[in-house]
């Protein structure tokens, strides 16, 4: 009886240590891009919906301040993975920075310059003598030589003005600066919300080739955690295929978290359904959501280069990675 009684217990011990083994989650720290905006909703919703959980991923996120200060604490290894913009990754990468893409987001560059509609900047030249604010962190201010350098502009003849991430647009509003640099997906809904009457030409106008938004992470973590980026990356593709077919959904995953947010529904929704139309190019149409193309990393890498960003090309497979996406 009492080796019935112990049989029992053993086998009770393992069925609890087998259960607490299936539920143990994976703590990832993910670092985004900067403050919360609609781009960012996907990452909530799968959350809200179990995607991560159901890979074993307890996924914590933080704001960043900046696509540059994003990639430094990837790189410092502060948290392993995060969103941040692509050309800047690269130029982190000539550097030393050991960062690699692994999930392209805006494979079509939302970048652009906006001015005032009574003043409208149609074209790069048209920056010249005019007062331009852009934040030297954010992605925009990192590809803002590309521009010139494939629009025909001598930066010099720009004044460039440097306020702190998050107040050019107060400097606009004000018409302190004649344009700023911006994303349109970012950009545009709030300004228009506030009343301002806007004009605005994208990079890609003028042919600057860009993979922007996506996610990185850090090559030395990921020696070490390949199984746990490839479940992130998995769940990831669920959460933003989710995303585009319900953005509202998105949203509301996002508020559900932050309710101080609520305020802003309207807003962090037309900038997740403006950020999903930059979301492939001619080369990645029918790819899964998160695939990224050789042509388009090498037209950007090239400009890279043509602008003086970095001083030689890099081999592609030190800078981006399908690997992880599931087809």
């Amino acid at each position: 009886m009492k080796f019935g009684l112990l049989k029992a217990a053993i086998a009770a011990t393992a069925a609890i240590a087998m259960s607490a083994a299936a539920h143990a989650q994976d703590k990832l720290s993910f670092r985004l891009d900067y403050s919360l905006y609609g781009t960012h909703a996907p990452f909530f919703l799968g959350i809200d919906r179990g995607y991560y959980k159901a890979e074993g991923i307890d996924l914590q996120l933080g704001e960043g301040s900046g696509s540059s200060n994003t990639a430094k604490l990837i790189a410092q290894g502060t948290d392993p993975i995060g969103f941040l913009d692509y050309g800047t990754m690269v130029k982190g990468i000539a550097s030393g920075m050991p960062l690699k893409g692994v999930f392209g987001v805006h494979q079509r560059s939302p970048m652009v310059i906006i001015s005032h509609a009574d003043a409208p900047i149609k074209t790069p030249k048209d920056l010249a003598g005019k007062v331009l604010a852009m934040s030297q962190a954010e992605s925009t201010a990192q590809m803002f030589p590309v521009l010139a350098a494939v629009g025909g502009l001598d930066p010099a003849q720009v004044n460039v003005i440097s306020p702190a991430v998050g107040a050019k647009t107060a400097l606009f509003l004000q018409k302190r600066a004649d344009a700023i640099t911006g994303t349109a997906y970012f950009h545009i809904p709030p300004l228009e919300a506030q009343g301002a009457k806007i004009s605005y030409f994208y990079y890609a106008d003028f042919g600057v080739s860009a993979q922007e938004g996506g996610i990185a992470v850090n090559t030395d973590w990921l020696k070490t955690n390949a199984d746990l980026a490839r479940r992130f990356i998995r769940a990831t593709g669920k959460a933003f295929a989710a995303a585009k077919a319900e953005p509202a959904a998105a949203v509301d995953a996002l508020v559900k978290q932050r309710p101080d947010l609520v305020r802003n529904r309207d807003l962090l929704l037309s900038q997740l359904k403006l950020s999903m139309e930059a979301t492939s190019t001619p080369n990645t149409q029918g790819m899964p959501f998160g695939k990224m193309s050789e042509k388009d990393w090498q037209a950007m890498v090239d400009q890279l280069v043509e602008s003086k960003q970095i001083s030689a090309k890099l081999p592609l497979d030190k800078l981006y990675t399908n690997e992880f996406i599931s087809e």
